[in-house]
């Protein structure tokens, strides 16, 4: 067989209706993305998850992520100031380096002791820092069963560097 999918596979992505968006909330989130984690997190929706994510820009992700997991504690890392308004409490924002294994420690301690059930790693872009950040946060504060996902694992590296698959997102689990 040519490909590991079949046309419908694909069409599900396209095709499903687009719950998340990111216009809404100034979130810089392709809508392949969200198509592709509306999929993966959808079973996860209405639990008390913790969700991490690095890399937040302006901060209108956390707030994406706030109301499409309607119980869960969301905290976000970013290497510049970002200033989010949350009246719930249920968002948390740190401020420093992907790469700095004891924030992430703190974070984890402070946010998340048992583990959290989603990190996504938009930060960086760079290989090093985000290798970094990912074995930390995998080997110690990724629950088993969680979802790790790097995003545009392409955008940050020289291509002699780049071991990603494709473009799209890219789920590990865990467990």
């Amino acid at each position: 067989k040519r490909f590991p999918f079949s046309a419908p596979d694909l069409l599900k992505g396209i095709m499903m209706p687009a719950h998340l968006t990111a216009c809404k909330y100034d979130a810089n989130k392709p809508q392949l993305y969200l198509n592709n984690y509306e999929r993966f997190f959808e079973s996860l929706a209405d639990r008390n998850i913790k969700l991490f994510e690095l890399g937040i820009a302006k901060g209108g992700s956390l707030l994406m992520w706030k109301d499409f997991f309607k119980k869960g504690q969301i905290v976000g890392l970013d290497l510049n100031p970002v200033k989010v308004e949350d009246p719930t409490g249920r968002i948390q924002v740190y401020q420093g380096d992907q790469g700095d294994v004891k924030l992430l420690s703190r974070i984890g301690a402070e946010c998340a002791p048992e583990g959290f059930d989603v990190i996504i790693d938009d930060a960086s872009h760079v290989g090093k820092l985000t290798k970094t950040s990912f074995w930390h946060l995998f080997d110690n504060y990724l629950k088993p069963g969680g979802l790790y996902v790097i995003e545009d694992w392409r955008v940050g590296a020289a291509q002699q560097f780049v071991r990603a698959f494709d473009l799209g997102t890219r789920v590990t689990f865990h467990g």
